[in-house]
């Protein structure tokens, strides 16, 4: 064995008689398909992970234009149609509000299997307007009441803290008049909104010692409650800071 790889090389050449081993037509016919499998140009590589992404992509973006689409139109006619006059405000200069634009604040049990909402839909330059209603239960579940009793709204610019707890609080007689929801006879009842001031929550408490919750928006707290009993107290107006104590309470009604 020898370190010298000339040496090395030299010794494994074969003999010259080799050759004929391997005729001449054989190896015409091997370098011919060698020539011809290294000339071909290879297929390019498949992008696949681009594509992929491209074609996610397109349907993520496919998905959300339907959403936006959908979201546009999914207030119920119903409810924009019966709310189009704040479209219109009756003073010149007041900007106008889209019904279309409403949310749902909050939701809570109303009376005979009902729900009662608040919504508010805002305007330009701090203009906004709230509705409170009854509402069935798959209404309810809808971006906005399409089977509702309207009651009562309003249209107001300024600060949503306008006044102490309970200050402007009016109420509003509902039910017993033949009103009826998903074919159910509604109750008599009452509705109301009173200004909320520092209070973050409230209740509402009856002679019965039912309690029942109310929704703070637009600085206000909207609710209802039973019409009392003949001669029977008046339901208290709770309302409570953010640390759980009392700011105040009032009789209401």
């Amino acid at each position: 064995m020898t370190s010298d790889p000339l040496r090395t090389l030299e010794a494994l050449r074969p003999d010259a008689g080799a050759g004929e081993l391997w005729p001449q037509h054989l190896q015409a016919a091997a370098r011919a398909r060698i020539l011809a499998t290294t000339t071909e140009p290879a297929p390019a590589p498949r992008p696949r992970r681009r594509v992929g992404a491209v074609c996610l992509a397109a349907a993520l973006l496919t998905a959300g234009g339907l959403g936006v689409a959908a979201a546009a139109g999914m207030m119920p006619a119903a409810f924009t149609d019966h709310y189009s006059h704040w479209r219109n405000p009756p003073e010149p200069g007041t900007p106008a509000v889209d019904p279309a634009a409403a949310a749902r604040i909050g939701s809570v049990p109303g009376p005979d299997g009902t729900v009662f909402s608040v919504m508010v839909a805002p305007g330009a330059d701090g203009m906004r307007c709230v509705t409170s209603v009854f509402e069935t239960v798959a209404s309810a579940a809808l971006p906005g009441p399409d089977e509702f009793i309207d009651l009562g709204n309003r249209c107001r610019q300024g600060p949503e803290d306008w006044g102490a707890l309970g200050d402007g609080a009016g109420t509003f007689v509902v039910g017993g008049y033949g009103e009826s929801l998903g074919g159910v006879p509604i109750s008599r009842g009452w509705t109301y909104d009173a200004a909320a001031g520092t209070a973050v929550r409230a209740e509402i408490r009856t002679n019965t010692g039912q309690v029942l919750p109310t929704i703070l928006a637009d600085g206000s707290f909207f609710g209802w409650y039973p019409t009392p009993t003949a001669g029977s107290p008046r339901p208290v107006l709770t309302g409570y800071a953010v640390d759980g104590t009392i700011v105040d309470s009032f009789e209401i009604g």
